[in-house]
C-alpha cells in the first residue's frame, strides 16, 4: 500500500507524463500539456490562434496588438477581444518581450514565429516555457510551411478540425483560379514592404498570388527569391505592361511621383491605366490571407474578360473572415485605398 501511494504521488509531480510532443517548424521537438488553456503569442504567431479560433486563451498580448490602425486582418478581428489584456513586450523587428511579465501570466504555452533558428530556444530558457516556433517560409512565402504550421498550432490546441477546414477552403481557392490564358500577361510587383514601408523599387521573386493569378512576374528572371530591392533604370528597362503596388507604400510612390514625374510618364503601364493598387500584404510579417485577396484581384486586372465580375471588396471580406472571422475591406480602403488603378496626376497619384 506505501508503495501504491508513492507511485501515485509521484504521477501527481510529474507533468511531464501527461504532456504530448510537438515537431515545430523548426523541427525542434517540445513537450506540451495535453489541455492548454493560456496561451502568448510573440511575433505575429497570434494570428495562427486566431486562425483556428482560439484567440480566447490569450492572456497578454504584443504592443502593437493593440494599435487600432494597424493593417494586419488578425489584429483588426481581434481588438476588441484583447484591449483589456496586459501587454507582454514589444513588437517588431527588434523584439522585447517582457520576460517577467510573461512568467507572470503563467501560460502553458508560448508560440513564435521568428526568423532566427536559435530564438525559441533562447525565449524557451529564460521561461522555462514550452515555446514552439510557427512560420510562414523563409526568404519568401511558402504555403507547405504555412499549413504545417496551423496544422502544429491545432495540435497544440486540440483544434485539428478547425485546422483541416481552413487549409481545405485555402485549396479550394487556387481551383478558383485556374482559367488564366495559355498566354501570360506580364507585371512588375512594387512596393513590397521590409523593415518598413518602400517605394517602387521593393519587388519579389516567387510571389504566390502572381502564380496563382497565372501572371508572368518580371522578377522572376533575376535568380532571388523572396523580397529585393532593384533602381530605376530596371524598373524603366523591363517597362512591363502592367504594374501592381502594395497599398502599404502608396503614399512613398505618390510622394516621389510627385518629385519625379518624367520618370512614371516613361512608364507604359502608367500611360496605359494598367497600374493597379493592392491591398497590403506585409504588416510585421506576411498577411497570408491577403495574399490570397490579393491573387483574385491580380487576376481581375490582368484578365478583365475572364475575371472581370470579381468584386474586391466582397472577395476580400469573403477571404479574410474565412481565416479571421471578421472581413475589414472597408477598413483597408480607408486606410491604404483599397483596391483600384493608379493614375498620375500634376498632384501625384490618384485612385480612380
Amino acid at each position: 500500500m506505501a508503495r501504491l501511494i508513492i507511485c501515485l504521488f509521484a504521477l501527481l509531480l510529474a507533468p511531464a507524463a501527461w504532456a504530448k510532443a510537438i515537431t515545430d517548424v523548426f523541427g525542434r521537438t517540445v513537450n506540451v500539456p495535453d489541455r492548454v488553456e493560456r496561451v502568448i503569442s510573440i511575433g505575429s504567431s497570434m494570428a495562427f490562434v486566431t486562425y483556428l479560433r482560439a484567440q480566447n486563451l490569450a492572456v497578454g498580448v504584443e504592443d502593437v496588438e493593440k494599435a487600432a490602425d494597424y493593417t494586419k486582418p488578425y489584429i483588426q478581428a481581434n481588438f476588441e477581444t484583447v484591449k483589456d489584456l496586459p501587454v507582454i513586450g514589444k513588437a517588431g523587428a527588434v523584439r522585447m518581450p517582457n520576460y517577467e511579465r510573461i512568467i507572470s501570466l503563467k501560460p502553458d504555452v508560448v508560440f513564435i514565429v521568428s526568423t532566427d533558428r536559435g530564438e525559441p530556444d533562447l525565449v524557451q530558457r529564460k521561461l522555462n516555457i514550452p515555446v514552439v516556433a510557427v512560420g510562414y517560409g523563409l526568404p519568401n512565402f511558402d504555403q507547405d510551411v504555412f499549413f504545417r504550421s496551423i496544422r502544429i498550432t491545432a495540435e497544440v490546441l486540440s483544434r485539428k478540425e478547425r485546422a483541416e477546414e481552413l487549409i481545405s477552403y485555402i485549396k479550394s481557392l487556387t481551383v478558383k483560379l485556374n482559367r488564366a490564358p495559355e498566354k501570360k500577361a506580364e507585371a512588375y510587383l512594387g512596393a513590397i514592404s521590409y523593415k518598413g514601408h518602400q517605394g517602387l523599387n521593393s519587388t519579389a521573386a516567387d510571389f504566390l498570388p502572381m502564380q496563382l493569378a497565372g501572371i508572368k512576374n518580371t522578377a522572376d528572371g533575376e535568380r532571388k527569391s523572396g523580397q529585393f530591392f532593384v533602381n530605376r533604370e530596371y524598373v524603366l528597362a523591363k517597362n512591363p505592361e502592367i504594374i501592381f503596388i502594395d497599398g502599404n507604400g502608396l503614399p512613398l510612390i505618390a510622394d516621389d511621383a510627385r518629385k519625379h514625374p518624367e520618370f512614371y510618364s516613361r512608364l507604359r503601364a502608367f500611360r496605359n491605366g494598367k497600374v493597379f493598387l493592392l491591398l497590403p500584404h506585409t504588416t510585421y510579417f506576411t498577411n497570408p490571407e491577403m495574399l490570397y485577396v490579393n491573387a483574385f484581384l491580380m487576376a481581375k486586372s490582368a484578365y478583365p474578360e475572364i475575371y472581370g465580375d470579381i468584386d474586391p471588396a466582397a472577395v476580400a471580406d469573403e477571404i479574410v473572415s474565412a481565416f479571421t472571422g471578421k472581413g475589414i475591406y472597408g477598413f483597408l480602403k480607408k486606410t491604404t485605398g483599397g483596391y483600384g488603378v493608379l493614375e498620375l496626376t500634376s498632384d501625384g497619384i490618384k485612385i480612380k
